[in-house]
């Protein structure tokens, strides 16, 4: 597993919206494992028809016009933001880190889930996610 902070916050978020404990672990798994890097970010077809199983329990406002994380306009930030931090923040604010506006950590008022957020937000800058 490439990150396994990401593995248990997105079972966690998956589990705490009433997914079925064996579809969390495995699109937990599968977003824990993706690869900026390929196309897909790496993903099989099986692990897409996984993924957009699981995706309905993340979903609320904002992303309910999404089928798959695949769909929005950049899926591995969003898919880390949400993998992340889905029911725990609103998904206005992870819409909006997302799409790499800074501006939505002012917005997050628990300083333990700011850091996280701060540092994933660093990290995917780092890396030219919004280049």
């Amino acid at each position: 597993m490439n990150n396994s902070n990401l593995f248990y916050e997105a079972l966690n978020a998956l589990t705490n919206n009433g997914c079925p404990l064996d579809l969390a672990r495995s699109a937990a798994s599968i977003v824990a494992n993706d690869d900026p890097f390929q196309p897909d970010l790496g993903r099989t077809p099986q692990q897409q028809q996984i993924i957009q199983e699981a995706l309905p329990y993340l979903q609320s406002g904002i992303y309910d016009q999404f089928q798959t994380i695949d769909e929005t306009p950049n899926p591995l930030t969003h898919g880390q933001f949400l993998g992340n931090f889905g029911g725990e923040l609103p998904d206005e604010t992870i819409w909006r880190l997302a799409e790499g506006d800074s501006t939505a950590l002012n917005d997050i008022t628990s300083y333990a889930t700011l850091d996280r957020a701060s540092s994933i937000f660093t990290r995917l800058e780092e890396l030219g996610a919004w280049d």
